[in-house]
């Protein structure tokens, strides 16, 4: 089976080859081009652009030109060539670019004529200014305090409609005290001192007071007691409140017992601040969590409150607890895997003869929570392997798509961002089955990402070996084996991390395969000698992937081998995993993942160990990973099996 599955790879691969091969040439000279753009020389993108003209890409090489030269470029021919391109990844850039540009040269007629629907803050605030300039001013203050009214601070360019706006006699009260919140929910305590001055002077006490609280909070709440009973010092000991709740629920609860006397307040706001504390009494895993939340008004007992009491009791050990939690949630929620699982595991406790149904139930799906019953009854892990097919006729028609040959190329020349842009634009019109043949097609030409994707958007998520291929498969056995790293998990992580997507960059700032972040790359680089060559050679899997593997490998010999913190202290950080263990040292693993506090973690340990187990099946090996690592006292499971 595995043969056949690598030969349909490879002739799906085969057919685009064949057809893209006369392209080699073009793409060299595109991509010294591309270069050329890079480095602000524009007589090599003009060279570039003189020497392909018939080829697919040469557009980009214009839109890199107009780019640069945005200034300089007559408007009809920027308005022309961005009809002509208007469904193409470069369009929006190069839009708002040029429109920016037309409100930096005040250049007002254009603004106006080609400006209405943007969504950009700046270009929206250079429209505001030409309409001031005009006295088009008719309907403009709402439009302007929209632009106004955000958390942090707006560019420049807003600078003069924001003046006009107050010369109108804005901003009102409500309107200030609105954008002074804001920016104290966004953490932009510099802005909020700003805005006090819009702040009525009679009523500034209380922005001082609102700072106070967002930089010294305990101080704060202390000296709270002696304010007067009035609206103002309310909300700003329920915001106060609320926010030590998340970082210190017992500092919060106590000042809360003191202050619940003090104010009279009214039941809504009392049952808020009581319900945030006691969540977060359960984030922390307390004890006396589960009592707490019972004691709060039934209103406040929605599904995340709820999903948290089962979590602060299965810490605790009250199986009865986890089970009444769980019984108490909507159907929607009683029918998700995770919550399945754990109705089972606290039947099993409570030794209740419906965990094996519960169980059996479950252990036929392809999942964490899933694997989790299967091993819990000794039975083969579910894994139902879906093949797909190669189909000619509707490759010769996609390799025919002009729109499908831009996607190829992009990756091709290294530009997967405007690649997988260019695709989400494509798959709106392919059908299901030019979808799934797309996939073939990139996966035979070693887009891994692009074939996940195309496979998910199909809903074929049992097609295992090309959602979770083998990418870099010499580097990362070679590196596994040298670091002493499970190849299973490494791919395991990496599909859960990109992806398989090389370029993929997440907002934190960590790069490539395996989401390094710089800092990290460096340091294990300068321990085990490795290359690396800056931020931006982490997209490089040659780099990225003897990096992110070393890592791991440090990761194990920390954890003694323990591939469950290994794969939490790759996500949260090593010191994160240390304080948990420090808090909980005798949990069993299945409860310690389910109550860690990131939620990102919690669900990211689960992907990784599930994903490593299909690799284990790509590998052709038992699984061993998940089940030994989470179930006390177990060995690798009881082999694969597809059932009837």
């Amino acid at each position: 089976m595995k043969a056949r599955i690598i030969l349909v790879a490879l002739l799906s691969g085969l057919w685009a080859t064949a057809v893209l091969a006369d392209r080699a040439a073009e793409r060299e000279i595109f991509r010294q081009g591309w270069q050329a753009a890079e480095s602000g020389d524009q007589p090599g993108i003009v060279q570039a652009i003189s020497a392909l003209p018939d080829y697919p890409l040469t557009p980009y090489l214009q839109f890199e030109l107009f780019r640069q030269r945005i200034d300089k470029v007559p408007a009809e021919v920027m308005t022309e060539f961005l009809a002509r391109y208007r469904d193409w990844s470069f369009r929006p850039q190069l839009e708002r670019s040029w429109l920016r540009s037309l409100g930096e040269r005040e250049d007002f007629d254009r603004l106006l004529a080609h400006a209405d629907d943007s969504k950009d803050t700046r270009v929206r605030c250079h429209v505001a200014a030409a309409r001031i300039r005009r006295g088009q001013t008719e309907g403009l203050e709402p439009v302007v305090r929209e632009l106004w009214l955000v958390g942090r601070s707006q560019p420049d360019a807003c600078n003069e409609a924001f003046s006009w706006w107050r010369r109108q006699g804005n901003p009102d009260a409500g309107t200030a005290w609105r954008r002074f919140r804001l920016a104290l929910d966004a953490g932009e305590a510099g802005l909020a001192s700003y805005l006090k001055r819009y702040i009525p002077a009679d009523e500034r006490q209380w922005a001082d007071r609102w700072l106070a609280m967002a930089q010294r909070p305990h101080v704060t709440l202390r000296q709270a007691r002696q304010w007067r009973d009035l609206d103002y010092a309310r909300l700003i000991v329920e915001w106060g409140l609320k926010r030590l709740a998340r970082s210190d629920w017992k500092a919060a609860d106590e000042f809360w017992r003191v202050l619940v006397r003090h104010f009279d307040w009214p039941d809504g706001e009392r049952a808020e601040i009581e319900r945030d504390i006691a969540l977060f009494r359960a984030v922390a895993l307390d004890a006396g969590a589960v009592a707490a939340i019972d004691a709060l008004p039934d209103a406040a007992m929605d599904q995340q409150m709820l999903a948290w009491r089962a979590r602060a009791a299965m810490a605790q050990g009250q199986w009865a607890e986890v089970l009444a939690s769980i019984e108490a949630m909507s159907l929607r929620e009683q029918a998700d895997s995770r919550w399945r699982y754990w109705r089972g595991r606290a039947l099993a406790e409570l030794q209740r003869p419906e965990a094996m149904v519960a169980f059996t139930s479950l252990s036929t799906e392809a999942h964490y929570h899933g694997f989790l019953a299967a091993s819990h009854l000794g039975q083969p892990l579910s894994l139902c392997e879906e093949t797909l097919q190669a189909d000619d006729a509707v490759q010769r028609r996609l390799l025919r798509d002009a729109e499908f040959e831009r996607v190829l190329e992009l990756f091709h020349v290294g530009l997967p961002w405007h690649a997988r842009s260019t695709w989400r634009h494509l798959s709106r019109r392919l059908i299901e089955r030019e979808i799934e043949q797309a996939a073939l097609i990139a996966a035979g030409q070693g887009w891994h990402h692009l074939s996940i994707i195309a496979l998910n958007q199909t809903g074929r998520r049992q097609a295992y070996p090309w959602r979770f291929p083998m990418a870099a498969k010499g580097t990362v056995l070679a590196e596994a084996r040298r670091y002493g790293v499970d190849p299973a998990l490494a791919y395991g992580l990496m599909r859960a991390e990109s992806a398989m997507q090389p370029d993929a960059r997440s907002p934190a700032g960590a790069l490539g395969l395996l989401q390094l972040m710089p800092g990290t790359a460096q340091a294990v680089a300068r321990r085990q000698g490795l290359r690396y060559e800056g931020s931006e050679s982490l997209i490089d899997p040659e780099i990225n992937v003897p990096l992110g593997i070393a890592h791991l490998g440090e990761l194990y010999r920390d954890f003694d081998g323990n591939w469950v913190r290994v794969a939490a202290a790759y996500n949260a950080g090593a010191n994160a995993v240390e304080r948990w263990l420090d808090e909980r040292p005798e949990t069993p693993p299945d409860v310690w993942i389910e109550t860690m506090p990131y939620f990102e973690t919690r669900d990211y340990v689960p992907k990784v160990l599930a994903f490593a187990t299909i690799y284990e099946w790509q590998l052709e090996r038992q699984p061993q990973l998940l089940a030994g690592q989470i179930i006390p006292g177990s060995g690798p499971a009881a082999g694969f099996a597809c059932p009837p």
